[in-house]
């Protein structure tokens, strides 16, 4: 396993409705968390406008045509001495992601940390395999990580069974592509409805609902006894949300291992 060794990640692929705001707005953010870090996250997409908040992390919608600026301030940053000011590139899909890794070529910012989602439609291996060529061909020194996405299961062979597209399926006669996609690092996504709930239903990152979600999990005794004071009705309204903080917080055991290379 690569570790990362800029303060710059980019989650980019030339394919849209893979989950990069999935990647870079809640995932990352939530992994590279600590007291002393500053976090901030720029959506750089013509299409979408992110409406997560966050009491920890910054986050910015811009538009492809007002980027330069943006990744003129990522750059600054990189050579900062501050480790702790961490910026996300979370570029759009696409054309976008296209645009976004050019501007980065033209800038001649190098050796960055770049997150490539997919799910396991067969046709994302090629659309992975192009954004990584695009990648090498201005970045000598790239750390590249896959995330593969919704997997339904955590286990490895149910997993290459899942992204048979990826790891080949020898019952089938369908061959590996494993080889093609040069990368150092893979990491595995559960399948959950969380973070669709994050974003669109409470609109909060996952960091945010994590932190709370720890908070009462470890006080749970003196919650509990508060709602029973409050009555039936509010005990059982909040204990669906202690159910929902269980829930975030073994999503978030299951996302440890992506922090090992960070």
């Amino acid at each position: 396993m690569k570790k990362v060794k800029s303060n710059t990640h980019v989650v980019c692929s030339t394919k849209g409705g893979v989950g990069k705001t999935i990647t870079g707005s809640m995932i990352l953010p939530l992994l590279l968390h600590s007291e002393d870090k500053q976090i901030s996250v720029y959506e750089i997409d013509d299409n979408n406008k992110i409406t997560i908040s966050s009491n920890f992390i910054e986050f910015k919608s811009i538009q492809i045509k007002d980027s330069e600026d943006v990744l003129d301030q990522v750059y600054f940053d990189s050579f900062s001495q501050d480790k702790n000011k961490i910026n996300v590139i979370d570029a759009g899909g696409g054309n976008d992601t296209v645009k976004v890794l050019g501007s980065l070529a033209q800038n001649d910012m190098t050796g960055l940390n770049y997150y490539i989602p997919l799910n396991d439609d067969f046709d994302q291996v090629e659309n992975a395999k192009n954004t990584i060529e695009i990648i090498k061909s201005f970045d000598l020194n790239p750390t590249i990580n896959l995330i593969l996405n919704r997997c339904i299961s955590m286990e490895q062979r149910e997993i290459q069974k899942q992204f048979s597209s990826i790891f080949g399926d020898h019952e089938i006669g369908l061959p590996s592509r494993y080889e093609q996609l040069e990368f150092d690092n893979i990491f595995f996504v559960p399948n959950t409805n969380i973070f669709s709930l994050l974003k669109s239903h409470y609109q909060t990152a996952l960091l945010d609902s994590y932190l709370n979600a720890k908070e009462l999990i470890e006080n749970k005794n003196k919650y509990h006894m508060e709602w029973h004071q409050k009555g039936e009705e509010v005990f059982k309204k909040n204990m669906n949300m202690f159910r929902f903080a269980k829930r975030v917080e073994q999503l978030v055991q299951d996302l440890q291992v992506i922090k090992k290379s960070l």
